[in-house]
């Protein structure tokens, strides 16, 4: 017989109300005030261990913009009017969560005013990361350690330590002690570069030629060196190839009265996350397009390019548009809705007019991939792998998207950030069945696609990005966005197209 929790302990979702353990709290004498402390503090300073230094002119509502300053956000932006205190404590708890912060060191925590040491050891305990409070003072902490020992009860007993009741263990080492269990990292021989700032991925391609796909395997073999066009022609018949594999796992798509809809959706995201997004350099995308354009035709499929319509250099626009710089950029942006949204639109080059029915349970946790409706006649049920013990539910359906199918995979250089709103969420208590973007000021309510949509246009204001298709009307002139607008397809935003010929050569 299966026994059942009392009512009072059965909850809708495990995943809503995640264990949080209380973590040990360190308080470092240095009563010297050491004054090499702070180049040592530079040093240990890594992406998995912040050093907070608090502004010393402040209110008492101010230590949470010095804890996202700490965690790589922009200082000139931390203190947004459009955000409360209790949601930035939210976004810096997420954001250290998905960057998997192990330490946070806390510099001259002696000028902390009361009640911020235990909102620090609150942080520590929701991230899972180890508290250090640097106290440069001759002064006794005792009082300071005594609150957060007793989660703030002390104070209600004139600072002195109560007999009973729940308690966080705090320990009181030297200076010498602390250099003892955060030692210095070895000295890097070399620094290693970021990953947009490479040398030109292009420098192992020359300049290719412009010309349709029917000729340009011609036009290379006149214009490029033996060795080089052997290289290239090596890259053009394997991709070729992958594309004929690709027909024939779609084949009875291809067969006669089908309309092109499936297989461009199908197409759109084969190019998008496997080859064209995916690929290394521009010139390296013109190839494979190019190869897989004329793989596709013998297969009575025709796949267009119009270049013209994207202003020039063409091929810089065929790659994906989210890159780790733009990823970098975003990273400095406090608010984990913002961000997140922001790459979903940027790499699937769409408009968020459906993204307000993501689930918590389509997002991967560790934000590698999401899931999304394959199907425009009618709303599909996908769920995450962990989740597939879940009762169906009516509200769990989402209505269909056009531009994508099945299991989206994400660039991995964009996975913290999907991983970092996933955290909030949680935090939010939302579980598996709640939607993955609510509104920001009461996450019980759903966003909207227009609020949505003002966020990205903002977002990508604020880090310099044009996103062409959530441009409002016509696009008047001939650069990049020009036609009507908005685009909510990734190859439409690339000027690509597909139709599937008859035996006749006319189109469907």
């Amino acid at each position: 017989m299966t026994d059942t929790l009392p009512d009072a302990e059965q909850t809708e979702d495990p995943a809503a109300q995640p264990a949080v353990p209380r973590r040990t709290v360190r308080v470092v004498i240095d009563a010297g005030d050491d004054p090499n402390l702070n180049r040592r503090l530079a040093a240990l300073e890594t992406t998995t261990r912040i050093v907070i230094r608090p502004n010393p002119v402040r209110s008492t509502t101010d230590l949470v913009w010095d804890v996202l300053a700490a965690a790589g956000k922009n200082p000139a932006a931390v203190h947004s009017p459009r955000m409360s205190v209790a949601d930035a404590w939210k976004d810096a708890a997420a954001w250290l969560t998905s960057a998997r912060v192990t330490d946070v060191i806390v510099e001259r925590a002696h000028r902390l005013l009361p009640g911020e040491p235990l909102a620090l050891a609150r942080l520590a305990d929701a991230i899972d990361a180890d508290l250090w409070l640097i106290w440069s003072s001759p002064t006794d902490p005792t009082r300071t350690c005594n609150s957060i020992e007793s989660l703030g009860r002390s104070r209600r007993n004139g600072g002195r330590l109560p007999h009973s009741g729940p308690h966080r263990e705090v320990r009181v080492i030297g200076i010498s002690i602390f250099h003892d269990l955060l030692p210095l990292p070895a000295p890097a021989h070399h620094q290693p570069l970021h990953p947009d700032e490479h040398a030109d991925p292009d420098a192992d391609w020359p300049a290719l030629p412009t010309v349709d796909f029917p000729l340009f395997l011609a036009t290379c073999r006149r214009r490029l060196a033996g060795d080089t066009f052997d290289q290239l022609n090596l890259t053009y018949r394997t991709e070729a190839q992958r594309a004929d594999e690709f027909v024939r796992r779609h084949r009875h798509e291809l067969t006669p009265h089908r309309t092109p809809g499936e297989l461009q959706r199908q197409l759109n995201a084969y190019l998008r996350d496997e080859r064209l997004g995916t690929a290394a350099s521009p010139r390296l995308a013109l190839i494979r397009l190019r190869a897989i354009q004329a793989a596709l035709l013998t297969r009575g499929v025709l796949l267009r390019w119009q270049p013209a319509a994207l202003g020039p250099a063409a091929p810089d626009k065929l790659t994906t548009w989210l890159t780790p710089g733009i990823c970098r950029a975003l990273r400095a942006t406090v608010s984990t809705h913002a961000a997140a949204v922001t790459v979903l639109s940027l790499h699937l080059t769409a408009a968020p007019d459906r993204f307000s029915h993501l689930l918590c349970r389509n997002i991967d946790e560790a934000g590698g991939y999401l899931y999304l409706p394959t199907f425009a006649d009618h709303a599909v049920y996908l769920r995450a792998d962990w989740a597939d013990q879940l009762d169906r539910r009516d509200e769990d359906e989402c209505p269909s998207y056009a531009h994508t199918t099945g299991k989206t995979l994400l660039p991995p250089y964009a996975a913290d950030i999907i991983a970092a709103h996933l955290a909030h969420r949680r935090a939010d208590g939302a579980g598996t069945r709640r939607r993955f973007f609510a509104d920001p000021k009461n996450p019980e309510l759903e966003a909207t696609d227009r609020a949505l949509t003002e966020v990205v246009l903002r977002t990508c204001r604020r880090i310099g990005v044009d996103p062409i298709w959530l441009h409002r009307g016509s696009c008047q002139g001939t650069q990049l966005g020009a036609g009507p607008a908005p685009l909510t397809d990734w190859m439409a935003a690339r000027r690509l197209d597909v139709e599937i010929l008859s035996d006749q050569g006319a189109t469907l």
